[in-house]
Parts: structure tokens; C-alpha cells; sequence
């Protein structure tokens, strides 16, 4: 990334975002307004939460990174091995639109990844990095050809 390109996506953000669905519940929550640092210097690890644009639609989607490059994932009926993507999870399980849904998400839809919420003031805090919630997510997750449990 050139560094005009580096300006114009810091300064373009966006670098607040506010959470509107339930995709991310218990961890995030509609109403929550979180700071996004929109120049991580690599992709996010496992079990940060990334704002990407969402697969298809452009839309900004908040998930949760559950596999990245290297790592190979249970994709319906088959593993897939990701190269340059990231498989990405939402907190809520069955009501989350994510990579169950639209596949693996290329590293170029990152727009940032969530660290800070500011608002509502009795949730201020660190969003902390954890694994998924979902244990069948946890489980699908293979890498370097090992099942991880």
C-alpha cells in the first residue's frame, strides 16, 4: 500500500462504526459505538473483531476472525484452505449472517479491526479477543492439515 493510499484510507475512515443488528450478541451489542484502527499492519488474529465489507453486498459487516491465512476450515461439505482470506464468524450463532453463509472473506475487505467501545458509557471498555462462541466453529477449524480441538 502506497503511502497516499495509507492517508486516504486513515483518513477516510471510517474509524467509528456503530453495531445496528445482533450478529455479535452477548460480546457486542445494537447501540454499541466502537473506534476502528483502520491500518492494522496485518490482518487481525484469531478472535479479533473486524469490520469488513461484506461479500456481495459492500456492506460494512462486524464478525469475528475464527481462521486466517494458512488455515483450513469446514466449509459445508468440504475443507477449504485459505490463502489470502479469513473465515469470519458473527458471536450470535444462528442468527448471524457470516462465512457459513458467504464463504471465506478476502483480506482486501478489511476496513479495520474494533478495539475500543465508547459508548454506551456503562459498557466503555477494551473489546477483548476470544475465541468463537461457537463450539462447532472452534471445532471445523483445521491448520497445517491437524484437526485443533
Amino acid at each position: 500500500m502506497s503511502l497516499a493510499e495509507t492517508w486516504r484510507r486513515f483518513r477516510g475512515g471510517p474509524w467509528r462504526v456503530a453495531v445496528a443488528e445482533e450478529s455479535m450478541t452477548p460480546a457486542l451489542q445494537p447501540g454499541d459505538w466502537l473506534l476502528l484502527d483502520p491500518l492494522p499492519r496485518r490482518w487481525p488474529r484469531r478472535g479479533s473483531v473486524v469490520v469488513v465489507h461484506q461479500p456481495g453486498t459492500g456492506q460494512l459487516a462486524i464478525k469475528r476472525v475464527t481462521a486466517g491465512p494458512g488455515d483450513v476450515v469446514l466449509a459445508g461439505t468440504g475443507y477449504v484452505k485459505l490463502e489470502n482470506q479469513a473465515w469470519l464468524l458473527g458471536d450470535g450463532g444462528g442468527h448471524s449472517v457470516d462465512s457459513r453463509h458467504y464463504g471465506p472473506v478476502d483480506l482486501e475487505a478489511l476496513v479495520g479491526r474494533a478495539w475500543f467501545r465508547y459508548w454506551p458509557p456503562r459498557r466503555i471498555g477494551t473489546i477483548p479477543r476470544r475465541r468463537s462462541s461457537s463450539a462447532r466453529a472452534r471445532s471445523s477449524i483445521a491448520s497445517k492439515g491437524r484437526l485443533r480441538k
